[in-house]
């Protein structure tokens, strides 16, 4: 997946948001007038006359700088504001500017340095009009959700929100809204392009240029189709004037600043003259240079286009150990073909260095392969002169840990560690858990071993620079094999010690790290919260400390209004977890807020909407036995449409799964079903079941994976979307009416029965990229456990064993205990869906030898309380209180 590398600046260990790092050296704004006040937040530092109160929204003005020039830009805009009494922010620090401005930052965020809030139009225009004379010939990176003003090219404009009005979506994303024209309220979209609300016009534009027609040219080469969009530049296939498809790499003005300061444009020049001296001497060693070219405030750089696919797609499709079932000559075939891939590789940068240059980036994506297996390095971007390495841009995983002091003793050791990194990919890609704890490629050898020999030479590359002479922190892959549950047991006890070890109960923003999900969404929910992590300990036997417990009680309470109403990003899984720790009172008042909320007309799914309400509401009613909850149940699912109106009720993109599609409506209906006994919800479940299948697609060998949408071409077998969600809740139906089949299925050849099958077959993939519950092997493992109880089919449970052994490489130990990077696979996480907490729950049902109830409403997020020993906090005994989730 893309990695929001934003969220890796702030904490090496932790996924943390950028703004709340250290900002480095910090702006000075000058002297301010009498009574002005100022205030830091985060990476703003916001300046304006105490005790003022904007208005809700209005037209802000942006002004952008060069990093060079920020001091300067700065003290001017200071100016500027204190003489016409308009409040402003800006980027606290150097740090913070680069960050911002980074070549992989937001690109709605990028460009704004300081950002002005003339309380009304007219002084708005007087706000534009003398910051545009102030800095006149003064450049800086074009804001691109707003509007320049004149022929500023650091001044522009946008109207939007003033305050930090917000709604909550279904998924539990905080929303910026603003009231229309109308006044109600619309959503502040913050778009990459400017972007007017209904019934707002431009004050400030003078005269709109004519639109262009016709095709779309540069330099003489007409645009074919984007590649990819970035802070520095997109990336473009244009076409040649004989039609030829040419690559054509954009660098806009004073962005994408890397950590020297070199800005987008600095590097492209650069990258432009090291393909002309390469290629000049070794034609073929990189992509052909044909020209570089600036047009408007941008340049533009065109060689050659290198047909073939990324190394890791590469690796995705051929890589035997992605598959379901593989044979040993699938895989020798494949490690021939990777040893050749590696060895043209080495070749090619052997030549580099011959010319006294260094690569330095050398990841997945700087890597073609073509339909031949012939390998082209592309993207020079970060290449340089081996007695001269300035520069250090590398991918996580793939640059050495160590670089800048590697770059000054021996750079062409960047580019053997780099390689040595791509070896391992094609074995399999562990690179950050082996980086933290190099023993996990024992086991990784060991599980692949079971299914093939791994070529010595290819390993022995691959693993080179990963020291495993240390004495073992974790059990050995024969230990693991002889007693698998034992050893899975004790893995789930070292989990569940390092979980409490990282609660932080005083923390500003949340208790437990979270991934970038928590971040984004709710750091309370069961999804990637403290929920999900009190739900996780108290089903695994742990006392959940009673202050983690009120924080929990307290926060979701007073945030109740503004939160989401599901199971997972929202009130009623929250209101479930603190029903089973003994807060019944508030798990209620959530609940009753949850089922009023206007998202469950809006929102069907499981995750935040009204699938997940009602799941939640059944939870409780089972715990209380209230008829209230049941029928507060029965007409939300009522309300939830068929046919064309759900699919405009899962989500804008149509998406598929538990957690965002037809799947997690079957479960609720499924669930309320169990309750009621109405055959008619069992029927519509099925219907549905059998909608979903319009998004499935065979795995290799007879597997049955699901697309993430209509649009989205990836196939997933994982929880969260894909098989193992679904196996999930099919299992249910048929294990209560193993007769039962699809009414108006997708695919009327697929009978229930054999899409379950097919489905169980794509969880028994023994090989995840990563680790968690939703996301990962963890999930899949525990599908087929719970379904092999279920169903009466012990060889599943077997299966699913097996597979759960390869949990432990991924597993890294921390003081007192074990951590699990979170997705997307760079920081540890404590959370529910993908990092400590999920694995912790799947381990313990994985081990756990109860039979399913068959009453279950979610067994993939439980597990019987009896089957571990009691433990305690502070003295208290942890039983007493039933589980909110279990059947």
């Amino acid at each position: 997946m893309a990695v929001d590398m934003s969220f890796l600046v702030a904490d090496e260990d932790y996924y943390e948001p950028w703004d709340t790092a250290d900002p480095g050296p910090r702006y000075d704004a000058g002297p301010m007038p009498a009574g002005w006040t100022r205030r830091d937040s985060g990476a703003w530092t916001h300046w304006g006359p105490a005790g003022l109160v904007l208005p809700e929204q209005g037209w802000k003005v942006h002004v952008s700088s060069s990093l060079p020039n920020a001091q300067s830009v700065l003290a001017v805009v200071s100016t500027a504001c204190a003489e016409m009494n308009v409040p402003f922010k800006h980027l606290a620090g150097h740090r913070t500017f680069l960050w911002a401005h980074d070549k992989h930052a937001n690109r709605v965020q990028s460009g704004k340095f300081c950002t002005l809030y003339p309380p009304t139009e007219q002084c708005a225009l007087r706000v534009l009009r003398r910051l545009t004379e102030d800095l006149s010939g003064i450049s800086g990176p074009l804001v691109l959700s707003d509007r320049r003003f004149g022929a500023s090219e650091c001044v522009s404009y946008r109207y939007g929100a003033f305050r930090g009005r917000t709604r909550v979506d279904a998924e539990g994303n905080h929303v910026h809204t603003m009231a229309g024209a109308d006044g109600r309220e619309i959503d502040d979209e913050r778009r990459p392009e400017f972007h007017l609300p209904p019934g707002v016009l431009d004050p400030f534009r003078q005269a709109a240029p004519d639109a262009a027609t016709g095709p779309v040219t540069l330099h003489g080469h007409t645009f074919d189709a984007v590649l990819r969009h970035g802070n520095a530049g997109g990336a473009y296939r244009f076409r040649s004037a004989d039609g030829s498809p040419v690559f054509v790499k954009e660098a806009k003005a004073h962005n994408g600043y890397t950590a020297d300061g070199a800005d987008a444009k600095t590097r492209l020049n650069a990258e432009y003259l090291s393909l002309r001296a390469i290629h000049g001497r070794e034609p073929g060693l990189c992509p052909r240079p044909i020209e570089l070219f600036h047009h408007w405030e941008h340049s533009f750089l065109v060689t050659e286009f290198t047909p073939g696919m990324h190394l890791y797609r590469w690796m995705v499709t051929n890589n035997p150990a992605m598959r379901i079932g593989p044979d040993a000559a699938e895989f020798a075939e494949y490690h021939r073909r990777s040893l050749a891939l590696l060895d043209q590789l080495d070749a090619q940068l052997h030549r580099l260095h011959e010319l006294g240059c260094v690569f330095i980036d050398l990841s997945p994506t700087n890597v073609l392969v073509d339909e031949d297996d012939r390998v082209r390095l592309v993207d020079f971007e970060a290449v340089q002169p081996i007695t001269g390495v300035r520069r250090i841009m590398g991918t996580p995983g793939y640059l050495h840990p160590d670089a800048r002091s590697v770059a000054e003793r021996d750079p062409l050791e960047l580019d053997r560690y780099g390689l040595a990194a791509l070896a391992l990919l094609l074995v399999f890609p562990v690179h950050e858990v082996a980086e933290r704890h190099p023993a996990v490629l024992d086991h990784l050898h060991a599980h692949l071993t079971e299914l093939a020999p791994v070529a010595p030479r290819l390993w022995q590359w691959g693993t080179r620079y990963h020291d495993r002479t240390e004495a073992p922190c974790l059990p050995t892959p024969r230990t693991v094999r002889e007693d698998t549950v034992a050893e899975l047991r004790r893995l789930a006890d070292r989990t569940a010690d390092t979980l409490e070890a990282m609660a932080e109960p005083d923390h500003p923003v949340r208790v437990y790290p979270t991934n970038p999900l928590g971040h984004q969404t709710d750091t309370r929910a069961v999804a990637a919260g403290t929920a999900g992590v009190l739900h996780a300990l108290h089903r695994s036997g742990r006392i959940c400390d009673p202050a983690v417990v009120r924080r929990l009680r307290d926060d979701a309470l007073a945030a109740a209004p503004t939160s989401a109403p599901g199971l997972l990003f929202g009130s009623a899984g929250i209101a479930c977890v603190l029903a089973e720790l003994g807060e019944s009172d508030a798990a209620e008042t959530l609940l009753v807020s949850a089922a009023a909320h206007p998202l469950n007309g809006t929102s069907a799914t499981l995750g935040g909407g009204a699938a997940g309400t009602a799941l939640g509401l059944l939870v409780h009613h089972r715990h209380t036995g209230e008829q209230r909850w049941l029928d507060l149940a029965q007409r939300l699912l009522e309300r939830v449409p068929d046919g064309g109106e759900l699919t405009s009720r899962l989500s804008p993109t149509n998406r598929s799964g538990l957690v965002g599609g037809r799947t997690g409506v079957a479960l609720a209906l499924y669930a309320l079903y169990r309750r009621t006994g109405d055959a008619r919800l069992f029927a519509r479940g099925m219907r549905l079941l059998g909608e979903e299948l319009a998004y499935a697609q065979p795995m290799p060998v007879d597997g049955l994976g699901f697309k993430i949408s209509h649009a989205d071409r990836r196939v997933y077998p994982y929880l969260f979307a894909g098989s193992a969600g679904y196996a999930a809740v099919l299992s249910r139906y048929l294990a209560h009416r193993p007769d039962a089949e699809f009414d108006g299925a997708a695919d009327p050849a697929l009978g229930a029965a054999d899409a379950l099958e097919r489905c169980l077959r794509a969880c028994s993939a023994r090989f995840a990229v990563f680790p968690g519950l939703f996301p990962g092997l963890a999930g899949l493992a525990v599908t087929l456990a719970d379904a092999g109880k279920r169903l009466g089919r012990p060889e599943l449970i077997d299966t699913a064993l097996t597979s759960a052994r390869g949990l432990f490489r991924y597993a890294i130990p921390r003081e007192g205990g074990v951590g699990w990077l979170g997705e997307p696979g760079h920081r540890l996480s404590a959370d529910l869906w993908s990092g400590s907490a999920g694995i912790l729950l799947a381990l313990r049902r994985l081990t756990d030898s109860a039979p399913a109830s068959p009453d279950a409403l979610d067994d993939q997020l439980t597990t019987s309380r009896d089957a571990v020993a009691p433990h305690r906090w502070k003295g208290v005994d942890q039983r007493g209180g039933s589980s909110a989730f279990a059947g």
